[in-house]
């Protein structure tokens, strides 16, 4: 009986190694798949970028450059801050100039071109002193540096570039052209 007894014992060891070793392949399967699609992954938004809802001209204007600079701006009227801290779409589609303070500036790829967002600080306005900007390509500017910008007034637009802004509806303009003031 005793004998027995062994032979099972080895046999359950043996069973054991077996589920060991089928465990150990699966392990090393699944861990291959997962890098195979991750580098898939990578490579189509190597390739096709990230996707985002719209189109380039619903978050752009194109820049202004050279002898248009001029009369662009003639066509910008000074953005009315007491009336937009009192009616925020009021100046929806219009174009408008503002100066203020460069507060955060970021710089990124998006549609296949590098672009600008500023949040650009407005004292006089409120509740909220803060306009943020889109702009279809770089600026020489920093943080800190008055700037005037001319574009197209829209609201609501939110943005999650700090924590005091984030869930937050803010005016904001679409860009056309920016200088120091």
């Amino acid at each position: 009986m005793k004998k027995c007894n062994i032979i099972i014992k080895i046999d359950n060891i043996l069973d054991i190694k077996d589920i060991y070793d089928t465990m150990e392949k699966k392990t090393k399967i699944l861990v291959a798949l997962l890098i195979i699609a991750a580098v898939a992954f990578i490579s189509y938004i190597q390739i096709f970028g990230l996707s985002f809802e719209g189109k380039e001209s619903d978050f752009y204007v194109p820049t202004v450059t050279g002898d248009n600079i001029s009369e662009y701006k003639k066509t910008c009227s000074e953005l009315n801050l007491s009336q937009v801290s009192k009616d925020f779409k009021s100046f929806n589609g219009q174009k408008v100039k503002v100066k203020g303070q460069i507060q955060k500036k970021e710089e990124y790829v998006q549609f296949d071109k590098k672009r600008t967002t500023i949040v650009l600080k407005v004292p006089e306005l409120s509740p909220d002193p803060y306009i943020l900007v889109s702009y279809s390509s770089t600026i020489p500017f920093k943080e800190g540096d008055i700037i005037t910008v001319y574009g197209v007034y829209e609201f609501p637009v939110g943005t999650q570039a700090s924590q005091e802004l984030a869930n937050k509806n803010l005016p904001a303009i679409k860009a056309a052209y920016i200088e120091k003031a």
